[in-house]
């Protein structure tokens, strides 16, 4: 075996030749081993360039919305995104950019490759949240007046009440002061209780009356008040703010997940009862 290997003869160990090494080499032409190295540099270069090349076609795209937090975008009407910076191929390319409580907005932006521009955008308020803010206001000012109503009665009642004591304190202190006047015979008291006494007594019982009266007024004033504000408050129910701008946004937007790529519907359901 050992000599026929070198006399370019194989053996198989019953005396029948078998193929040599040169034999099974030379049945693969020569000219593949020569075009081989090559068309795997060529290849190479080709796949290198390709990469080169997207990288090169590609800019950066820096959004500036108002508001400036918790914001959305959906890029050529496919993918939705939540970030500050994109970074998107050389072209013209449509934003449907969106935020809570917000109006969207559609624009188109070109983006120039290897290089970082700015999309400002200010995203008015939805007219829906603006009619919300406006019953919003309605419902705060009447729940207030409820509130205060109740007050306003219980204020009148304690000012009565409170001004009953001086009141009957000055009555009877007049009374006294009459029954005096007609008993005393001493002509100086009587004239102290004529000039002095009964005269700021009378401004007493003045003004304990007139606070009684203040009392009595405040009190029907607060009847009348709180009647009419549950009557015209009655049945009132806090509004709710149903977002249609984020039912339209969330329609149908093709979101990239973990797990892939997905088909997303959006529903807005209130729940502020």
């Amino acid at each position: 075996m050992k000599m026929a290997l070198m006399n370019g003869i194989g053996g198989t160990g019953n005396g029948v030749d078998g193929p040599t090494i040169r034999c099974v080499l030379g049945t693969i032409p020569m000219h593949f081993w020569i075009m081989a190295y090559p068309r795997s540099l060529i290849l190479a270069l080709c796949c290198c360039s390709g990469i080169l090349a997207s990288a090169q076609n590609t800019g950066t795209l820096r959004l500036l919305v108002d508001p400036g937090n918790d914001f959305s975008f959906v890029v050529d009407k496919k993918f939705r995104m939540q970030q500050r910076e994109v970074k998107l191929t050389e072209g013209l390319h449509d934003f449907t950019i969106w935020a809570p409580t917000r109006s969207m907005k559609d624009t188109s932006v070109f983006v120039i490759a290897n290089r970082t521009s700015d999309l400002v955008v200010r995203l008015p308020y939805s007219p829906e949240y603006s009619e919300y803010r406006h019953a919003m206001g309605d419902y705060t000012n009447k729940r207030t007046m409820r509130l205060v109503s109740p007050v306003v009665l219980m204020a009148g009642i304690i000012w009565a009440g409170a001004s009953i004591g001086p009141y009957n304190a000055a009555h009877d202190q007049l009374e006294a002061d009459q029954a005096n006047y007609d008993s005393n015979v001493d002509p100086g008291l009587i004239n102290k209780l004529k000039d002095v006494e009964i005269p700021a007594h009378k401004e007493e019982f003045r003004t304990a009356r007139n606070s009684l009266y203040y009392g009595a007024a405040l009190s029907a004033i607060g009847v009348g008040v709180l009647w009419w504000v549950r009557s015209s408050t009655k049945g009132l129910e806090r509004p709710t703010f149903e977002d249609k701008e984020k039912v339209k946004f969330e329609g149908l937007t093709w979101q990239r997940t973990p797990n892939g790529s997905v088909w997303a519907a959006g529903l807005s359901i209130p729940l502020d009862r």
